[in-house]
């Protein structure tokens, strides 16, 4: 309880920090006109916000998060594209296409960052790195591991981990990099048929064991433009 109410204190002061020094650096120049602007902004805008807020915890609550983040990144480019085409002006998409882009980048973002605690991880945009210490498989209520980079990199160890039944590892790259490491004497079988322009590496056969039969990773693999590397240690 204590751990998770530290990680609970962690994030407050995160978005705290973030929302102070995004008013810090909006009000920066002429402080008295852009606060008399936001306000003037909230008040015309504030039901579209509210309602903004109840869609997002909406879609948090029926629709994995992750699975919104490649259809919107990929959908916003080509409407890009369209619009562009169709000789739509530049200040049109400037006006519009750009910040709808940033919109849905920064919804992906929300949206997945409740996904630490659960085994589910995505970087979007961006480089991290996790670790997993506890014991994964179906006889702990943990049979699955889902590992997204969408346009960034994401390095997940399993290796501080115990496999207890069989693990399901989902791993997506789309235009990114997954970098995943497991124990060497986990036995993993590995599936690549959702793979295209996708570069694969470390799936080797290993050999294996008796005791496989009741512990096995199944590691799926989706990739479009993008790389996924298996390191057995």
């Amino acid at each position: 309880m204590a751990g998770t109410g530290g990680r609970r204190e962690q994030r407050s002061r995160l978005w705290l920090g973030l929302t102070v020094l995004a008013v810090g650096s909006f009000t920066v120049g002429d402080s008295a006109h852009r606060v008399r602007a936001a306000a003037d902004w909230l008040t015309a805008w504030w039901p579209w916000l509210l309602l903004a807020i109840a869609l997002l915890n909406l879609l948090r609550s029926v629709i994995t998060p992750g699975s919104l983040i490649a259809p919107g990144l990929l959908g916003t480019v080509a409407l890009g594209g369209l619009a562009a085409a169709h000789g739509i002006s530049a200040r049109a998409l400037a006006d519009f296409a750009a910040p709808a882009a940033l919109i849905l980048v920064g919804l992906a973002l929300l949206l997945s960052s409740r996904e630490a605690d659960s085994h589910r991880w995505t970087r979007v945009l961006a480089t991290g790195r996790v670790r997993t210490t506890d014991a994964l498989g179906s006889r702990r209520d943990t049979p699955q591991v889902v590992l997204r980079a969408i346009a960034g990199e994401l390095r997940a160890d399993l290796t501080g981990s115990f496999l207890d039944g069989s693990l399901t590892v989902q791993v997506t790259a789309v235009a990114g990099h997954v970098h995943l490491t497991v124990p060497k004497e986990w036995p993993v079988t590995v599936r690549t048929a959702g793979t295209a322009l996708t570069r694969v590496t470390g799936t080797g056969a290993r050999e294996g064991t008796d005791a496989d039969a009741a512990r096995e990773v199944g590691l799926h693999l989706l990739g479009l433009c993008g790389a996924i590397s298996l390191v057995r240690a």
